[in-house]
């Protein structure tokens, strides 16, 4: 399996230091069967996402969304809301950037997980400047038509401790690390 250079489509600071082989660090991730429902205490993502205007951009860019609210910061800042507005699924970019690779919740990374869907409550504007970091915390987990499934509760924060957003993320992953090796080898029908 060859891997794909994507780094020609990188225009960001964040984007250029971002990994996106995700099979790198597979040996770090959490499995379904790993995810400890023992506490639900709310935990820190790995770092924190500074808001640039070139993220908000980019993001909208590549998701040939052509709004000049969310792409021209001079269209922006004559419009009502005076500044860049982010694209609704710019969130997804911050949670990803948050979590990082090595800590829990980095199962949202997982090579072979498919997305059955999510909830997003967004409850006021992501803002370029903004510092912003995530609490996360198992939601649920359970066994439907013999594919495993995990859901996570992740708010997202300024630097002000003001609440900006929900995430209920939810993904079908592989049971077992066994089964995450597995996909990394190339084998693709893990369930039975």
């Amino acid at each position: 399996m060859s891997n794909i250079d994507f780094s020609r489509f990188f225009v960001t600071q964040k984007q250029k230091q971002f990994s996106t082989d995700f099979m790198v660090d597979a040996e770090y991730y959490e499995a379904w069967e790993d995810i400890d429902f023992t506490s639900q205490e709310e935990i820190p993502g790995e770092q924190t996402f500074t808001i640039k205007a070139e993220d908000m951009q980019s993001y909208a860019q590549s998701v040939l969304d052509d709004n000049p609210l969310m792409n021209d910061e001079e269209y922006a800042s004559k419009s009502p809301y005076g500044e860049l507005i982010p694209h609704p699924l710019f969130l997804v970019q911050i949670g990803f950037w948050c979590i990082g690779v090595k800590g829990r919740g980095n199962w949202i990374r997982t090579p072979g997980a498919r997305n059955p869907g999510q909830l997003i409550e967004i409850y006021e504007p992501f803002r370029v400047g903004e510092t912003i970091s995530i609490k996360m915390k198992p939601h649920d987990r359970y066994i439907k038509r013999q594919k495993y499934y995990l859901k996570y509760k992740i708010d997202y924060y300024n630097q002000d401790g003001v609440k900006k957003a929900m995430w209920m993320l939810t993904l079908i992953l592989p049971k077992s690390k066994e089964d995450i090796h597995k996909f990394v080898q190339g084998y693709r029908a893990l369930e039975s």
